[in-house]
């Protein structure tokens, strides 16, 4: 029969419980630091040198390049609007000042007002390759000062000349603030504050978000699964070695109940980290589709730009339900088949392929109509791309239907004439 664990029993195995974690995380910290050369040997340079003084960089020290309107309040700039450029609306503000990239493995940026549909990115240029661009995207938390660790690229070296931020997306109405980059030395605060800020980044869920979650982003420092699961692991060392020294006459706990307290700890600190995912991803997804019909809200979805056009088509192409092809750029054939499914039932695309001649030739022959898929935020004509398909259209005497965004349905010599919208 099963003894019933008294109260006092249970607080001593929770005290137990807690002083390992935190003993556990006592020696982990200091262990982990000491071997960051070898964990992560990018950073052996920097931890070696002589600290240089961190550069601080006010929002108002950026020149625009492409703007919507804004200005300054102060040392901060301010983006009211962004420029309606394709692919896609964006800004970009620029900064010129030399400076050597090995110095600083850390660029802590203050930005106000950013939502999960606005990327930002931090542009750079060096001396050994003007007029080159090179690129990362700062990671979105919320507001706030927050660290990036410059050394997920490794075209971060060198001597800098110029930087640039660049903002792509939608403001959503609001205005967006540049209060300040700082770049900074490298310390073993900062490595563990940027380690923080990439378990507590926010990306909203996309295609591949079904199948695997990573809860990082790319190159961060270290994964939050296996980074508990060992923190957890010294736990139980811990409590098996007090438990082993205990005196005989110092009544304890049975071993199971502080271990399995430890390990709900430690389970519970990491599920905080995916509650504050799940939380965001439900502020996200009710600003997207909350209190509108199923029409506006696959407009507002991911693949809204493609959706615009299968009204259209579906009433161009009613009567040729079996006869019409899908050409797409090549890479996006999951958009492809994406589009198979919204022209559904009413229209059924008997085939999907990359476009080129050889696609467009045999089109001529078998369907009646073809919609062309170019990549987001362009059209058909924009695409170098889709250059030979569209001479080889023009001399087959097709004729263009319809035409938005990233879609167009052209109708082939066997279709019966249209007039072209």
């Amino acid at each position: 029969m099963n003894t019933p664990i008294s109260n006092r029993e249970f607080l001593r195995a929770l005290g137990l419980a807690v002083a390992s974690i935190v003993a556990s995380a006592v020696l982990l910290l200091p262990a982990y630091l000491s071997l960051v050369p070898v964990l992560h040997p990018e950073f052996k340079p920097y931890i070696e040198q002589q600290k240089a003084d961190a550069i601080a960089i006010p929002g108002n020290l950026f020149r625009p390049v492409v703007f919507g309107d804004g200005g300054l309040e102060g040392s901060v700039a301010v983006i009211s609007e962004l420029a309606e450029i394709a692919p896609e609306d964006h800004a970009v503000l620029i900064h010129r000042r030399l400076f050597q990239a090995d110095q600083f493995p850390f660029l802590r940026y203050h930005i106000e007002g950013r939502n999960p549909a606005l990327r930002v990115m931090l542009f750079w240029q060096r001396a050994d390759a003007p007029g080159k661009n090179h690129l990362a995207e700062l990671d979105y938390s919320g507001d706030g000062p927050q660290l990036h660790n410059l050394l997920r690229n490794e075209e971060w070296r060198g001597t800098i000349t110029e930087l640039a931020v660049g903002f792509f997306g939608d403001l959503r109405g609001g205005t967006v603030r540049l209060e300040e980059l700082r770049l900074e030395p490298y310390r073993a605060d900062r490595l563990l504050e940027t380690a923080w800020d990439e378990w507590t980044a926010f990306a909203p869920w996309d295609q591949r978000s079904i199948n695997a979650y990573r809860g990082v982003p790319s190159g961060a420092l270290m994964y939050p699964v296996p980074a508990i699961a060992i923190w957890l692991a010294i736990s139980m060392i811990i409590i098996l070695l007090v438990r082993q020294f205990t005196r005989r006459d110092n009544p304890s706990p049975p071993l199971w109940l502080p271990a399995t307290l430890a390990t709900g700890l430690a389970w519970a600190i990491l599920d905080g980290l995916w509650l504050q995912q799940l939380f965001r991803q439900n502020i996200e997804t009710r600003h997207l589709f909350a209190g509108k019909t199923l029409h506006e809200k696959k407009l507002a979805d991911w693949d809204g730009e493609y959706y615009r056009g299968v009204e259209s088509i579906k009433e161009l192409a009613s009567n040729h339900t079996n006869d019409v092809i899908i050409l797409y750029q090549e890479g996006h054939g999951a958009m492809a088949q994406r589009m198979r499914f919204h022209l559904l039932p009413q229209v059924m695309a008997r085939k999907l392929h990359t476009a080129n001649a050889s696609s467009i030739r045999n089109a001529n022959k078998e369907f009646d109509y073809v919609v062309l898929l170019s990549e987001s935020g362009s059209t058909p004509y924009s695409q170098p791309v889709f250059r030979t398909a569209l001479e080889v259209m023009s001399a087959a005497n097709w004729s263009m239907v319809w035409m938005h965004g990233p879609v167009a349905l052209y109708a082939t010599n066997r279709a019966q004439p249209v007039t072209e919208s």
